[in-house]
């Protein structure tokens, strides 16, 4: 779960938001970002501006869905299939890339900020990237449209818009983000007669069985744990504790690790295994289980017999199928000028986040802010991905993207090793970590 990785999967150019953000190219029907400025200049004066009988609406739209982008083939069909729905109206493609050398993507939007022209609808960064676009007076809180439209409005994930509140207000609405839990592969545990990883003694059952077997449990790397510690974390501390960071509460889940360890749940060489060598040890039916998250999901969806569901709760835990890994690290702005020359671009917003469309993108890859079913033909790893989600009434990012990165590495990287050989105990790793955090929020 590392946000190393994480973000870097997710969120592409804010190092994963998203891990995500990378695939095939977009098709020529939707104009490029970055493109030359005067285009972006005739689209900022005449957005909006119907001269004469018959002439069409122009809304501006800037997001990360070009170049290799992985959504970006979907985001052009979606456009295309908009406009000519709505023949009165026409987008005007505005999106840059987040990759490559140069940061196209922000510096563009802080172009657009500074020279108080951004596009009538942005999906950009949230968090601490997000507070100058709510600092600029540039954007609408859309918490009255939300309101005044309970139909669209009740399909977004209560935790997912809790996560972009700014104040209190919400100028800012999640749409694509990344997911976490336990992958399975059902083929081994009905080969050993075993029941599925759905509970806690299940789980340990099958490390039993599989130790037997010469067949690690979980492909897993202690030297690289953050997937394992996040999800064991969860699975004990629930919403209830979850962001009572390095409580003494968290000591079972790393007590949990070490058990495993010592049951030989892992592979052999765990010390030292690279987390590209995990992936394929699962993927090849060499191991029963892994901890990982979405950017997984499109090299293992081909085997039917994958899964993924939410960690079980640990015994005495308090997480389970009602608990989710899941952030999302960018959002939907609806600039004040286009929502007080029309209705047209907040029309196009509730379109874009519409179960049926959010459907499509995540075909593609990623979690949903919105609640929806799995898209149609979807694999069945891809269709527990989706339940896992649903099922989950409490969703937060993964913990690492929350704490400073040296109190983290004390619990993950640098002491993990330390307490699965018993050289450390679990209360003197958190204890460790603690004083690091206190010391950075001083």
């Amino acid at each position: 779960m590392k946000k190393t990785k994480k973000m870097l999967a997710l969120l592409a150019g804010s190092a994963m938001m998203i891990s995500s953000l990378a695939g095939c190219g977009q098709s020529p029907s939707a104009t490029q970002g970055g493109n030359e400025s005067t285009k972006q200049a005739d689209a900022g004066q005449d957005s909006g501006k119907k001269a004469e009988s018959g002439a069409k609406e122009k809304i501006r739209v800037f997001t990360f869905f070009t170049g290799s982008d992985q959504w970006a083939p979907v985001w052009s069909e979606v456009i295309d299939e908009y406009m000519q729905a709505n023949p009165g109206i026409e987008i005007v493609d505005e999106s840059a890339p987040t990759a490559g050398a140069n940061d196209v993507f922000r510096t563009k939007m802080q172009a657009d900020i500074a020279a108080r022209t951004p596009a009538d609808l942005c999906l950009f960064y949230t968090g601490a990237d997000g507070k100058p676009l709510v600092d600029s007076g540039l954007f609408v809180d859309l918490v009255p449209s939300m309101e005044a439209d309970q139909d669209w409005s009740k399909n977004f994930k209560q935790s997912a818009l809790d996560g972009q509140k700014y104040d209190g207000k919400q100028y800012s609405l999640p749409y694509l983000g990344y997911y976490e839990g336990l992958f399975y592969n059902k083929k081994l545990f009905d080969q050993y007669s075993l029941e599925e990883p759905t509970s806690y003694d299940n789980i340990m059952k099958a490390v039993e069985v599989f130790a037997q077997n010469g067949i690690p449990a979980f492909a897993a790397s202690m030297a690289k744990p953050s997937y394992v510690l996040e999800l064991a974390i969860l699975a004990q501390a629930g919403a209830e504790g979850h962001k009572n960071y390095f409580d003494d509460s968290w000591a079972p889940a790393l007590d949990c690790i070490a058990d495993l360890y010592q049951k030989e749940a892992f592979p052999k060489d765990t010390m030292t295994i690279s987390e590209d060598d995990i992936r394929l040890m699962f993927k090849e039916g060499k191991a029963a289980m892994m901890f990982n998250g979405s950017w997984c999901v499109s090299a293992l969806e081909d085997n039917p017999d994958m899964r993924l569901i939410s960690m079980p709760a640990l015994p005495g835990g308090k997480g389970g199928e009602s608990c989710a890994l899941a952030g999302f690290g960018s959002g939907w702005f609806l600039s004040r000028e286009a929502s007080e020359r029309s209705e047209e671009s907040l029309k196009l917003l509730k379109y874009l986040t519409s179960p049926e469309i959010m459907q499509r993108f995540i075909a593609v890859g990623g979690s949903s802010a919105v609640e929806c079913q799995a898209p149609e033909g979807a694999s069945e790893l891809m269709k527990s991905a989706v339940l896992m989600l649903n099922k989950a009434t409490y969703t937060d990012t993964a913990i690492d993207s929350q704490v400073s990165r040296e109190a983290w590495m004390a619990i993950a990287d640098d002491g993990t090793p330390y307490l699965v050989e018993g050289k450390k105990s679990s209360l003197d790793l958190l204890a460790e970590a603690r004083k690091i955090q206190e010391a950075v929020n001083r």
